[in-house]
């Protein structure tokens, strides 16, 4: 993460190799994962951020990736406190 006081919100990215899967199985993901951050931008201090995802996450339940991307949030925040 790259904090810069000229960004006034967080800028997200996503690297998803093609271990992951399929370009269908990325995408998705992809999707799932802006849907999650993009509730969670509150809590992210402006500036750029680049999230990737394991091939296990394939498998996890909506409830299991939620809880990974917020306990995920919480640990950036505690670091930039």
């Amino acid at each position: 993460m790259i904090v810069d006081a000229s960004f006034d919100q967080p800028l997200v990215g996503y690297a998803i190799g093609r271990s992951f899967g399929g370009a269908v199985q990325r995408n998705r993901m992809r999707r799932r994962l802006r849907v999650l951050l993009g509730g969670q931008a509150d809590r992210l201090r402006p500036g750029l951020y680049l999230f990737g995802a394991q091939p296990s996450l394939t498998t996890s339940s909506p409830e299991q990736l939620s809880s990974a991307v917020d306990n995920l949030v919480a640990t950036i925040e505690k670091r930039y406190e």
